[in-house]
C-alpha cells in the first residue's frame, strides 16, 4: 500500500506544480467604467503606429522586463509620450465636434507597463485606464454602452513588413483560421458586445491588412508609409493630429448613422497561436501551465484554445502578457 501511495503523491505534486493560479487581475474582471451620458467613444492608443515613431527606443521605457532594459532613450520619456497624448487629444476633439460626449482612453501600448499617455496633458473630459496587468489588456472596461471603438497608433501584424510590426506575444494568431492582428483581436472582443470599430490609424501596412481582417469598414488614417521595419516616410506631428481630428469627426458621424457593423465570427472560437520564437523555454512552459484556459499544446511553442467567449480570449491575452512581462 505504501509503495503505491508514494508514486501517486509524487504524481499529484507534479500536477500541482505544473499549474499556475489565475492571473493577478482576475479578481477585477467584473469592474466597470463609470457610466457617462451621451455618445460614448472608447479609444485605444498604441505607439508603434503613431506619427513619426520608427525605432523601438522611441516607444520603450526599459522597465518592461530584463530583455527590454537597454531599449529606451530620452526621446521616449521627453518627446514621444507627449506626441502620443496629443494624438489622443486630437482624436477626442474630432469626436466631440461630431457629437460624442463621453471618452474613455485605455492604454494599449505595453511600453512602461501600459502607462504612456501623460495624464496631466490628457483632455480633462477623458477617463483613463492605465497600468498592468488589467483583465482585457487593450479593451479593459469596454461594455455595451459604448457607441464606437477607435484605435490610434496601431501597428502591423507579426511577420508583416510594417514599422515595428508584432502581435502581443505571438508569431502567429488565428481565430477559426482567420489571421488577426491586435486590432482584429480586440475588434472581435468588442464586436461580441455589439461595439464596432470606426477609426484605425497607423502605417500603410497596418491599414491594408486590417481592412482585410475587419471587413465591416472604418475610417483609415495613414500616419506614415513603411520603407523598412524601422524606417518610414512620415508626416509632421501637427499634420497627423489634424488628420486624426478630422477622421474622428467623420468616424462618429458615420457610426451614428449606422455605416459600421460590429466585427464577429462564428462560435465556438478556435484560437491557434504560436509564441514568439525568441522567447526562452521558460515562457513557453509558463503559458502551458495556465490551467484556467485548458490550452492544448499543438507544437513546440504552439497552442490551441477553444471558447464561446471572446472576453475569455482577452483574459487569456492578459495571462500570457503577465507570464511574458513578469
Amino acid at each position: 500500500m505504501r509503495s503505491m501511495a508514494l508514486p501517486a503523491l509524487l504524481c499529484l505534486a507534479s500536477v500541482l506544480q505544473a499549474q499556475t493560479p489565475p492571473p493577478s487581475s482576475a479578481p477585477f474582471r467584473a469592474k466597470q467604467i463609470p457610466h457617462e451620458a451621451g455618445f460614448r467613444v472608447f479609444i485605444v492608443p498604441d505607439m508603434e503606429g503613431m506619427g513619426s515613431a520608427v525605432d523601438i527606443h522611441e516607444v520603450i521605457a526599459g522597465n518592461e522586463g530584463a530583455r527590454y532594459k537597454e531599449l529606451t532613450s530620452p526621446d521616449y520619456w521627453d518627446r514621444f509620450r507627449l506626441l502620443l497624448t496629443r494624438e489622443v487629444n486630437a482624436t477626442i476633439r474630432g469626436a466631440r465636434v461630431a457629437g460624442a460626449r463621453s471618452f474613455v482612453v485605455n492604454e494599449g501600448h505595453g511600453g512602461n507597463l501600459f502607462a504612456n499617455v501623460l495624464p496631466w496633458e490628457l483632455d480633462s473630459s477623458a477617463i483613463l485606464v492605465r497600468g498592468f496587468p488589467k483583465p482585457l489588456v487593450m479593451v479593459t472596461g469596454i461594455d455595451r454602452s459604448f457607441g464606437t471603438l477607435m484605435f490610434t497608433g496601431a501597428h502591423a501584424n507579426a511577420g508583416s513588413p510594417g514599422v515595428l510590426g508584432h502581435n502581443f506575444a505571438f508569431d502567429s494568431f488565428t481565430v477559426n483560421g482567420k489571421v488577426l492582428n491586435e486590432v482584429g483581436i480586440n475588434a472581435l472582443i468588442a464586436g461580441e458586445l455589439g461595439v464596432s470599430v470606426s477609426l484605425v490609424s497607423g502605417d500603410d501596412v497596418l491599414i491594408a491588412e486590417t481592412k482585410k481582417m475587419v471587413p465591416n469598414g472604418f475610417v483609415a488614417i495613414v500616419t506614415k508609409r513603411a520603407v523598412g521595419r524601422s524606417a518610414a516616410i512620415t508626416y509632421s506631428p501637427a499634420k497627423v493630429r489634424r488628420m486624426l481630428q478630422a477622421g474622428a469627426a467623420e468616424a462618429v458621424r458615420r457610426e451614428r448613422r449606422g455605416d459600421f457593423r460590429p466585427f464577429t465570427l462564428e462560435r465556438p472560437y478556435k484560437v491557434d497561436f504560436k509564441l514568439r520564437q525568441t522567447y526562452p523555454d521558460s515562457i513557453v512552459q509558463g503559458v502551458a501551465a495556465l490551467s484556467e484556459f485548458k490550452l492544448e499544446k499543438t507544437g513546440s511553442r504552439a497552442f490551441r484554445f477553444v471558447t464561446d467567449s471572446a472576453r475569455q480570449m482577452g483574459w487569456l491575452l492578459d495571462a500570457i502578457e503577465e507570464t511574458v512581462i513578469r
